[in-house]
């Protein structure tokens, strides 16, 4: 099973994702390094001296060393310099792998000029404290070590922050603390709102990735001891990774253990959530999304509208987890990004457009593990967040699907089997998209054949009126398109467990449902009796081809990537109403852009494929 990224030191040892992010106790000032909990115990030994410098056969220069941080606790870095003399600008690469031992991008950034430093969080690789998975003690031990770095004779004093993932959470948190010195950041693939964006999506716990990358981190910590043995004759290293492999077996820090036994929204998420503290970042941000990400999936907590407008850009596209590492699109706008703000180069990148959607990401060579990804298109918007138009689909008897809502008062209301054996989509064990095994255990509302294109951006909102024979329900919708040539290309999902489709009315609009989820809120249903509620589709962009059809299908939670769902297995009948007084729709944001006319090539699209489509009764060609 493939759950690692592809990239440098990283091919067989470093996952590439995390679940949560946390919530900073402070930030502001102009260092913002506040919140350290006392050390329990007594204070760890000191460091074995660092080892004098060695230039590498390129010439590169490789430094290594702890940062003792104002708790007591020391953190593991490696530093990686060009082959030229002087000083440079600072990107650091900062996660829970083994970063602090040798950074997954220095092969990347040190030939374009930058000094690359890899830190290790506390409390994992060779770091010693306690691995708290994101929370304020992550964010003030980054933003020391910005400071550190701001400061070191190889250094100009500009220090910006690199990497996807973990790295790309943590990078969120460092900011959000205004360390002096960080300049710019790039996270990317962040997950800001934990339990929303990737543990109990709708509500429902994932019960797939975020305990398969919990189980990767012992083998990736004693990597992270041998490469500090092997490069820098670094013993030290292998005993704190022995200590903190004991330390997170403790109920307090398992990961595992709270997630399974905590399936509300509360303190514990709330003290993980970055999108509490994203609005206090306030420099440069270039952020990246893949909408089919098949490890964090794309939500990513909305962090992206939280930055001020001019400090924040977007590149948003289809694909998996690794879209960064394959694409020379976003690399190249990823070093103009960092040479502009780093470098001071005059190379114009704040007057580049805040949002730059790359439509359909191909695959147009390399190989499964390097694949090389290229758009049919590129649309640019000036400002985030992107502005949509709410278009709002009504579900039909008979499963069509329009933009006419039903006046009649009587209408049968459609009815499904639940739970079936849904199809997977985009397991990347075997990817693709399964076919329908039972047609019982579904519906299906599909509109007539577009007599235009229409190209939506950004998350929907499917408002249901449902009714299920027990006092629960577990929902998954699927948007695709149905398309002339046969097929049906998958374009997203959402999910919703019904006893927890109270919302938090602050958060929500027409086109983005903000499910509450505290305990508190929890309310089942009555079987039988209708009852409304609405269901978040995570974001995405796609275009509609004229001649295609747009279809929503209703079925049991069922793999999506490496997402695994928990949902009930209690036999039921869910039941979709929609009358005049009880009306079903799906609302989706509407925003012209530029597009391929072409319908994309469903082998190489990626993330999205097709399969044929299912043969339903369609209304005639007309009017959405």
């Amino acid at each position: 099973m493939k759950i690692f990224a592809c990239r440098g030191l990283w091919l067989a040892m470093a996952s590439s994702v995390v679940l949560v992010a946390g919530l900073s106790a402070c930030g502001g000032g102009s260092s913002g390094v506040t919140f350290f909990p006392p050390i329990v115990g007594s204070t760890p030994p000191p460091p074995p001296p660092a080892p004098p410098p060695d230039r590498g056969g390129d010439g590169s220069l490789r430094k290594w060393g702890y940062l003792t941080l104002p708790d007591g606790n020391r953190m593991r870095y490696s530093v990686m310099l060009p082959r030229a003399t002087g000083s440079f600008p600072v990107l650091i690469e900062y996660d829970g792998y083994a970063s602090g031992s040798q950074s997954g991008e220095a092969d990347r950034w040190v030939p374009e000029g930058y000094a690359v430093m890899g830190l290790n969080v506390p409390g994992t690789g060779c770091s010693s404290g306690e691995d708290q998975v994101f929370d304020a003690t992550v964010g003030a031990a980054g933003a020391f070590a910005v400071e550190w770095a701001a400061k070191q004779p190889w250094s100009t004093g500009k220090v910006g922050m690199v990497g996807y993932s973990y790295p790309g959470y943590n990078q969120l948190w460092v900011a959000a603390q205004r360390p002096a010195g960080l300049v710019a950041i790039a996270p990317g693939k962040n997950v800001t709102d934990p339990y929303r964006d990737v543990a109990y999506p709708g509500g429902i716990q994932n019960i797939g990735f975020p305990s398969l990358w919990w189980s990767g981190f012992p083998g990736i910590w004693k990597f992270a001891a041998e490469k500090a043995r092997e490069l820098d004759g670094d013993t030290e290293c292998g005993k704190t990774v022995a200590d903190n492999l004991e330390k997170i077996k403790r109920p307090d820090l398992d990961l595992d253990l709270w997630l399974n036994t905590d399936p509300h929204y509360g303190a514990r998420y709330a003290k993980k959530s970055a999108m509490f503290v994203t609005g206090n970042i306030d420099i440069p941000t270039l952020g990246s999304q893949s909408w089919q990400d098949e490890q964090v999936g794309g939500r990513m907590g909305y962090y992206e509208d939280t930055i001020a407008p001019e400090k924040m850009w977007l590149i948003s596209s289809n694909g998996t987890h690794d879209t960064s590492q394959s694409s020379a699109y976003i690399f190249d706008m990823q070093k103009r990004f960092y040479a502009h703000f780093l470098k001071g180069e005059a190379n114009g990148f704040e007057r580049e457009p805040r949002v730059h959607l790359l439509q359909e990401l191909q695959v147009s060579g390399g190989d499964d593990e390097f694949p090389v990804l290229t758009p049919t298109a590129v649309a640019t918007f000036d400002r985030l967040p992107v502005k949509a138009t709410p278009m709002r689909l009504w579900l039909k008897p008979g499963g069509a699907m329009s933009d006419v809502e039903t006046q009649d008062p009587v209408v049968p209301p459609s009815s499904y089997r639940y739970p079936v054996d849904s199809p997977a989509v985009n397991n990347p064990d075997d990817e693709g998209w399964k076919p329908v095994t039972a047609p019982d255990g579904q519906l299906t509302f599909t509109t007539a054949a577009l007599p235009q294109s229409l190209s939506f951006y950004g998350e929907g909102s499917v408002d249901l009126w449902l009714s299920s024979t027990t006092s629960d329900a577990d929902l998954q919708v699927t948007v695709s398109e149905v398309r002339p040539d046969g097929m049906e290309m998958f374009v997203q999902r959402g999910w919703l467990r019904a006893s927890k489709r109270q919302l938090d009315a602050a958060r929500s609009s027409v086109l983005r449902p903000w499910g509450d989820f505290t305990e508190a809120a929890v309310k089942p249903l009555v079987p039988n009796e209708p009852t409304q509620m609405r269901l978040e589709i995570q974001k995405f962009a796609h275009v509609f081809r004229a001649g295609s059809s747009i279809r929503l299908t209703l079925d049991t939670p069922s793999q999506t990537g490496y997402w695994v769902f928990g949902n009930s297995k209690a036999p039921s009948t869910y039941t979709v109403w929609h009358d005049k007084a009880r009306p079903s729709s799906i609302v989706l944001g509407h925003v012209p852009y530029t597009h391929a006319n072409a319908l994309p090539d469903c082998k190489a699209t990626q993330r999205q494929p097709c399969r044929p489509k299912v043969d339903v009764p369609l209304p005639a060609a007309g009017p959405v």
